[in-house]
């Protein structure tokens, strides 16, 4: 018999596998707009704040609360609510409040910017499960470089006091390019100021849509990537039991991880993709029903082919995070080698055997 385990991300985790093994669409992701406050060059969702367009084709906030209420009826446990910029929607709490009713574990993911006491004030009478605040620089100079909006760095210091006024907690994280990499200490030791947990990513994907980024200017190297990632514990650690438990698993399928197993994604005009960072199949659930959308996200998942011959072939297969959102956004398929992770892997292969 299998040992429940207790702590909480191993937990969660567990649930998922678990979850897995039925096709229990246990964890969904709404991006409740794909329009964002900050112009953050690196960013794979880039749309401005004024964008009338994209305003109008996102989901009102009745139709976002039709859809949580279709996929907790069909075993939906864990809810992630982002962007975009989650807050630049007037009516977020048309959509939160009914959420909070509805029994379920709720993530919040938000650049604070737009947090005053009053946001603060509310989310505190019904807190998420959990926020997640990125943070994009330890000083205005290099947060504003990345965010590309003057300002930013002080409202997002405020919107984060804001939380800590109202006793919410959150955690902390930035997205290390090579314009704020040198503040990556600093950024730490802020988070720990503040007494919250801090973490920090750096692989960097285009955009989904296909449209222009700036993402090669910002990416950093292979050998700075695993540098970062050795002087990192907790990503590090993060990632080797990632990995020794993808290995084990064989990683059979193109799809190794939750992705229409456990887990779906909703876009802002409400078309439910595998995950966030791919734009299929594109299902429209409010159109022909949760149970029918997540039918097909399954449907494409199974359906995938296996990674390409270059991949399985690999002696750094192991070391390697391609998946079919990198290989889709990178090569315009859901099997192709990414040049960039494979740099990474070999770097990784070296460094860790």
């Amino acid at each position: 018999m299998t040992q429940t385990p207790t702590q909480y991300g191993a937990l969660v985790s567990e649930m998922l596998r678990r979850a897995a093994v039925h096709r229990q669409p246990a964890h969904g992701a709404f991006e409740l707009t794909g329009r964002c406050n900050l112009s953050c060059r690196m960013c794979y969702v880039r749309k401005s704040a004024g964008d009338m367009a994209e305003a109008a084709r996102e989901l009102p906030a009745s139709g976002w609360l039709e859809l949580a209420r279709q996929a907790v009826d069909h075993g939906m446990v864990f809810l992630l609510l982002t962007g975009g910029e989650v807050f630049l929607r007037r009516d977020f709490f048309e959509i939160y409040e009914p959420l909070t009713r509805m029994g379920l574990s709720l993530a919040l993911f938000t650049n604070g910017t737009l947090i005053t006491k009053d946001i603060a004030s509310r989310l505190a009478q019904a807190p998420p499960s959990r926020v997640e605040i990125t943070l994009y620089g330890a000083t205005a100079a290099t947060c504003e470089a990345v965010t590309g909006r003057p300002g930013s760095f002080a409202a997002c210091r405020a919107g984060l006091e804001a939380l800590l006024s109202q006793g919410i907690t959150f955690g902390l994280k930035t997205t290390v390019t090579r314009q704020n990499v040198w503040e990556l200490e600093a950024m730490r030791g802020m988070a720990h100021g503040w007494g919250v947990p801090f973490s920090a990513s750096w692989l960097l994907t285009r955009r989904p849509d296909g449209s222009n980024s700036d993402v090669e200017d910002c990416r950093l190297s292979a050998e700075e990537c695993i540098e970062l990632e050795a002087t990192d514990s907790a990503t590090a650690d993060e990632w080797t039991e990632a990995a020794l438990r993808e290995t084990a698993a064989g990683r059979h399928d193109n799809f190794y991880c939750q992705a229409g197993k456990a887990a779906f994604a909703v876009n802002a005009a409400g078309e439910m993709n595998a995950c966030l960072l791919l734009p299929h199949p594109a299902a429209r659930p409010l159109e022909i029903g949760f149970p029918e959308a997540w039918k097909q996200v399954q449907e494409f998942v199974d359906s995938a082919p296996p990674a390409g011959s270059e991949c399985s072939a690999c002696d750094a297969f192991s070391y390697c995070g391609r998946c079919p959102a990198w290989s889709m956004s990178e090569t315009g398929t859901l099997t192709e080698a990414v040049p960039y992770l494979c740099e990474i892997a070999r770097a990784r292969k070296s460094r860790y055997e």
